[in-house]
């Protein structure tokens, strides 16, 4: 087999699309499902957990943060191959992070009498994990791994250290009295008191901005991954380490869920393990049948919506709902008929929408970045 190319690497793409899709989706609209007797168990599936577990739709969001860190050896890389040096590289990198925070606070700021500046979205999750991991680009794969294993660790001692303590024992990962919601409540105190009360809110959904700690620790695992791609290695090679690291972390999760519960809404240790198994199983899905095989048609609509992920994040943000009330005139009868399964349609058409902005973009040779 022959090495893949470091320009691109279509996999990369098609994972990071198809995961796109499906965070714009809004859940596929099957909420109505959750009750249904026959497909409940489906629709729970693209629910959150409230607090503890993992379900499939809770594996969004590492995926998209894993396949950051998978990009990062590739494109950095580059810039070294091009004689960048690594004060500009970090000023490339300082650069982008705050482009996320900054269009991640426009997201949160919209229809806002006042400007939302917390760091619990995607985005601005990504960007200072980012900032973490750049530093690691240049380590060799043993401190890399030490680093994001180091990153869980500190993690879990904060909340170890500064748990909550209530009447019939000891609990570290309380929601809303967890390290985590703590430090976003002094934070937002210490802002109100300046006269910025929208500076630092405390999430209502049990997020904080300690999670970008632990989420960090998601975007090395994805560039040990990338350090493949960097390097050439064979695809078959490619694919068996995907596995092989994907088997270890679902055990590693697993196991570790005992003595801390997997809460995908605090990012701790068992969950981040747990979640980079299932991206690295996932990801040797794509990369085997795309890569391996050759088989990229059927991916292609999806590397489409990968190659514009910003635009498209973006586009959800700003255009769902002008999308939904586009749609409803022409599809409101066939979404009465199908009854539980008519919002799964029209969540369907809303994607579509989204895709077909992506793949203007694309056939003019148009993509963001930051």
């Amino acid at each position: 087999m022959q090495p893949v190319s470091t320009s691109r690497v279509f996999s990369i793409d098609a994972y990071r699309g198809f995961t796109m899709l499906l965070m714009i989706s809004s859940g596929m609209g099957m909420g109505k499902l959750l009750k249904d007797p026959n497909w409940g168990w489906l629709a729970d599936q693209f629910t959150h957990r409230e607090w503890v577990g993992c379900t499939f739709w809770d594996l969004i969001q590492p995926s998209f943060m894993f396949l950051v860190g998978v990009s990062m050896p590739i494109a950095f890389g580059l810039r070294m191959d091009r004689g960048e040096s690594w004060a500009v590289q970090l000023q490339h990198a300082f650069k982008r992070a705050f482009l996320l925070v900054l269009l991640g606070v426009i997201l949160d700021s919209m229809s806002k009498p006042e400007p939302i500046v917390q760091f619990i979205r995607v985005l601005q999750q990504i960007a200072l994990g980012y900032i973490i991991a750049f530093f690691t680009l240049t380590l060799s794969w043993k401190k890399q791994l030490s680093v994001a294993l180091g990153c869980l660790l500190l993690h879990t001692a904060l909340h170890l250290l500064f748990g909550y303590y209530k009447g019939d024992g000891y609990d570290p990962w309380e929601r809303d009295k967890n390290i985590g919601y703590i430090l976003d409540s002094h934070l937002n105190q210490f802002f109100s008191s300046l006269g910025y009360p929208t500076v630092f809110p405390n999430s209502t959904g049990g997020y904080a901005t300690l999670n970008a700690l632990s989420a960090s620790a998601t975007i090395i695992f994805g560039c040990l991954i990338g350090r493949m791609f960097r390097e050439q290695w064979e695809v078959k090679a490619q694919i068996k380490t995907l596995v092989i690291a994907g088997l270890a972390g679902l055990a590693l999760g697993w196991g570790l869920s005992f003595p801390i519960p997997m809460v995908k809404k605090i990012w701790t240790a068992s969950f981040g393990l747990f979640a980079a198994g299932w991206t690295c199983l996932i990801f040797a899905f794509f990369h085997a049948l795309t890569e391996g095989l050759g088989k990229k048609a059927w991916a292609s609509p999806f590397m489409i919506a990968g190659m514009n992920s910003i635009f498209l994040y973006m586009s959800a943000g700003i255009l769902t709902g002008q999308f939904r009330n586009l749609l409803m005139p022409f599809t409101s009868h066939a979404v009465t008929w199908l009854g539980n399964w008519g919002p799964v349609l029209l969540a369907l058409l809303v994607v579509c929408c989204h895709w077909s902005l992506a793949y203007w973009l694309y056939r003019r040779k148009i993509f963001f970045k930051v």
